[in-house]
């Protein structure tokens, strides 16, 4: 039993470590498609949240839930690009980002994320546009 649950905890680490993706949350879905540094990427990716924001993560992995061609992904640097007008983004940590509406505020907002990085095709920089509802 001990043994089983052991396998389970490894599972559960390594699968939420080596990830790329918004952290789901029952307040927060974010959807749109894949990115290819290789091809400098301008995506646009449309993000439902309710009041209580909505948290982005990348880290580099094989393959990739949202990376269909499953080469390996090496993040170099992430910044903030444009600023929400209607809420805070703030970084936390190297490839973590957190968005929080202002108070009181529903209706739609967006913000700009520049991501480089490199994989077995090549290198470059993705701009991640979020087009966000909040409910």
């Amino acid at each position: 039993m001990l043994r089983i649950l052991g396998i389970g905890v490894v599972f559960l680490l390594v699968s939420t470590t080596y990830s790329m993706a918004q952290f789901h949350r029952e307040n927060c879905h974010t959807q749109g498609p894949p990115f290819y540094f290789e091809e400098n990427s301008k995506i646009t990716l449309a993000t439902e949240m309710d009041e209580n924001g909505c948290r982005y993560g990348f880290a580099p992995i094989n393959n990739n839930p949202f990376h269909s061609r499953n080469t390996e992904m090496v993040f170099e640097k992430a910044v903030i690009m444009k600023e929400p007008t209607n809420g805070n983004l703030s970084q936390s940590g190297e490839f973590s980002f957190f968005y929080k509406p202002n108070k009181g505020f529903r209706g739609k907002d967006s913000f700009v994320v520049y991501i480089c990085g490199s994989s077995l095709r090549g290198s470059g920089c993705a701009r991640l546009t979020y087009n966000a509802t909040i409910r």
